[in-house]
């Protein structure tokens, strides 16, 4: 959207959608195509208007899904296996002339989906965020504001307890917390900050099918259950996640934050799976 636009003015707000599995480097190719087409600076589209000189200021990487759950993929995964775990030897199966093999497909789709796709993702935004920074840089009075974010889960840093059953999608959640530290470092010459987010339990439709699978009645049942985990009491809606991505891409004090891993998560962080919040 253009960066000056503003809920007064949504004539002035344009939106595209590309569809596709975000692991396969194709759809991404389609992302950026779109964005370059439709969005950047200079030129024409095809219906011979002129863009809207729109550059890229941020980039979100929302990956999170419960594969054969709450979505499909190209890879032919079609059902969670929370029985794959580091250790257990849950990853061994017998291959040819009786040798042990290690299925490594479930943790090759996350490492695609939460590492390389974010890490193609970020190269690829900075590189035209560095172009937006030297156009800023070469007009007077005018500075450039970036940010990347990246949306992890609870369970893949050592500020929260392991997470049983969160082996597979948290090996590949970790390569997201750990490159945000050396691409906020790198970028913040730039005027760009890099940070995660991670939320705790969040509302959406997804926790029905969720629900499903786990044999309750309906999403509502989770929170119920998970609200007991969490000292604030509460589940954090949509919107919560969303301004905490405005505040730090925005020209407040958030564009000094950089580099953390920020737990939202209504203060889940503190207590432990299976431990209700403190009595008064």
């Amino acid at each position: 959207t253009d960066a000056n636009c503003n809920s007064a003015d949504e004539s002035r707000l344009k939106i595209r959608l590309v569809g596709g599995d975000i692991s396969l480097e194709s759809t991404r190719d389609k992302v950026f195509e779109c964005f370059d087409k439709e969005f950047a600076a200079n030129g024409e589209n095809e219906e011979g208007c002129n863009k809207c000189e729109a550059e890229l200021a941020l980039m979100v990487h929302n990956a999170g899904q419960y594969v054969g759950v709450t979505s499909d993929n190209s890879h032919g995964i079609s059902k969670p296996d929370q029985t794959k775990k580091f250790g257990d030897g849950s990853l061994l199966t017998t291959g040819e002339n009786g040798r042990d093999k290690v299925d490594m497909s479930y943790m090759n789709f996350y490492h695609k989906l939460y590492g390389e796709a974010f890490i193609d993702l970020c190269e690829r935004s900075l590189k035209r965020m560095k172009d937006a920074y030297s156009r800023h840089e070469n007009s007077k009075g005018s500075s450039f504001r970036g940010s990347i974010i990246g949306i992890s889960s609870p369970g893949c840093n050592a500020a929260y307890s392991v997470t049983p059953g969160y082996d597979m999608p948290g090996s590949g959640k970790c390569l997201m917390e750990f490159s945000i530290r050396h691409y906020a470092l790198s970028a913040a010459q730039y005027g760009i900050n890099c940070n995660i987010i991670i939320p705790g339990v969040t509302r959406s439709d997804a926790w029905d099918k969720v629900a499903e699978q786990q044999g309750l009645s309906d999403k509502e049942a989770i929170f119920a259950r998970s609200k007991g985990m969490i000292p604030m009491g509460d589940v954090a809606e949509a919107k919560d996640i969303g301004d905490v991505v405005a505040f730090l891409s925005g020209h407040g004090g958030g564009k000094f934050m950089t580099g953390l891993s920020l737990r939202v998560d209504g203060g889940l962080h503190l207590s432990r799976m299976g431990v209700g919040k403190p009595k008064q």
